[in-house]
């Protein structure tokens, strides 16, 4: 792994040291499934509360996470992600506070290193994790989402990433525009790589929309939803930015 993606997953690490001191709340949220809300629709779009980024710094600033949850939601999104990864800002606290505030499902989002992770996202009310080709042990995990009446996205940067994660079973395989080691964003790798996966297989685009026509685009080249983040967090009408990526 390259020194940035090193970075990233160390400061999981000492977090997840941190946070396995405490015992895991009870849950007491009712479980909604992802991919049944992404078909319902003809373009899906999971709207991210991302505190922080690497590249745009502080996006939340002195608002109310749960508030933008509301938001996105009344904008037409099909499920929220929340992303809880400490170098973005994140906190896992706000995965139960979210799921309690809207209706639709939610994403727990980590560099997901480890079990203990699964089983957090499960007590705080998440419905679906993702995991990382090449950073989560994809196959031990996905065992243990499916013990646990999760989903999970399974996110794909190479034919090779889609390969492994169709044979593990993954029933939602996310592509990733954005390079981890460079931060760099091409939105073609969607449009290369969606061709590979079944039709069976929900695919969701991640990363690197910046305007209705980027998500208009993507929906072309074969997604059935996207993640956004940054740009729906800077978005000054999160409502309607969303309204306008599903047309």
């Amino acid at each position: 792994m390259t020194g940035l993606i090193d970075e990233l997953v160390g400061s999981t690490r000492r977090a997840l040291e941190r946070r396995k001191r405490d015992p895991l709340p009870e849950r007491d949220h009712t479980m909604r499934s992802l991919s049944a809300a992404i078909r319902r629709v003809d373009k899906a779009i999971i709207a991210e509360i991302k505190p922080r980024s690497p590249v745009a710094g502080d996006l939340l600033g002195s608002r109310d996470a749960l508030a933008i949850a509301r938001d996105y939601e009344a904008g037409g999104a099909i499920a929220l992600s929340v992303l809880v990864a400490p170098a973005f800002g994140g906190a896992v606290e706000t995965v139960s506070g979210v799921k309690g505030a809207v209706t639709v499902p939610v994403l727990y989002k980590d560099f997901i290193i480890d079990e203990f992770q699964i089983s957090e996202g499960f007590s705080y009310g998440a419905d679906a994790v993702l995991l990382i080709a090449g950073i989560s042990p994809v196959e031990r995990l996905m065992n243990l989402v499916d013990d646990l009446g999760m989903e999970a996205i399974v996110e794909c940067r190479t034919a090779e990433d889609i390969e492994r994660a169709i044979a593990v079973g993954a029933e939602l395989v996310g592509i990733n525009n954005r390079d981890l080691s460079t931060l760099t964003v091409d939105l073609e790798t969607t449009a290369r790589l969606a061709e590979l996966v079944p039709g069976n297989i929900l695919v969701i685009s991640e990363s690197g929309v910046k305007t209705p026509f980027d998500a208009s685009y993507l929906f072309d080249c074969g997604a059935d939803a996207l993640l956004i983040g940054t740009a729906v967090m800077e978005a000054p009408n999160p409502k309607e930015f969303i309204q306008l990526c599903m047309k």
